[in-house]
């Protein structure tokens, strides 16, 4: 230790490396919190139609695949669906996806078909969300008032699945009052 300088004295040097790290991890959490709340406004937006991807087959959108419809009423076992959703105790709400003679199949998706396989499609009040490939998806914040949580059934291949002409598909109201 230098001469006159006692045991809690810090060089001046130390003290301004250690205000740069805080400053550091200050900016950085900020950064964070700060897309974390873009992210979750921005998840309720429609994708403009100039952003669709092509999909791997012959350059074809998703949109214009999901258009396709596949009749079901033939299949050995009619698929069925039904939803329910659940505030999350942390922040947002749980979709929980039931169904019945029906397999979610991520690793099948975009390929050929299979009777009662594919995914699903989260709409929140007629946006798309994503795609499902399972019973539990989580949804951020939804807008106060009353909003509608649609899911809908797909086949491997993008196409929607239907019974009697009309897509396989349940809603569930949810009302958010605070």
């Amino acid at each position: 230790m230098n001469e006159g300088q006692s045991e809690t004295e810090l060089p001046d040097s130390g003290q301004r490396r250690s205000q740069s790290g805080s400053l550091l991890v200050t900016f950085v959490g900020g950064a964070l919190l700060g897309a974390s709340a873009m992210w979750t406004g921005l998840e309720l937006q429609e994708t403009p139609k100039s952003m669709s991807m092509p999909a791997q087959s012959g350059g074809m959108t998703h949109e214009t695949k999901a258009a396709n419809i596949i009749d079901a009423d033939g299949w050995a076992a009619m698929p069925t669906l039904d939803t329910a959703v659940y505030r999350d105790p942390g922040a947002g709400w749980n979709l929980n996806v039931i169904t019945t003679n029906f397999t979610f199949d991520a690793k099948s998706a975009g390929l050929e078909n299979v009777e009662g396989h594919g995914h699903a499609h989260v709409y929140v009040n007629g946006v798309k969300l994503g795609r499902v490939y399972g019973a539990w998806h989580h949804i951020g914040a939804l807008p106060l008032g009353e909003n509608e949580v649609t899911v809908a059934l797909y086949a491997n291949d993008h196409s929607a699945l239907a019974s009697g002409g009309v897509k396989i598909t349940s809603t569930s109201t949810v009302i958010v009052e605070q």
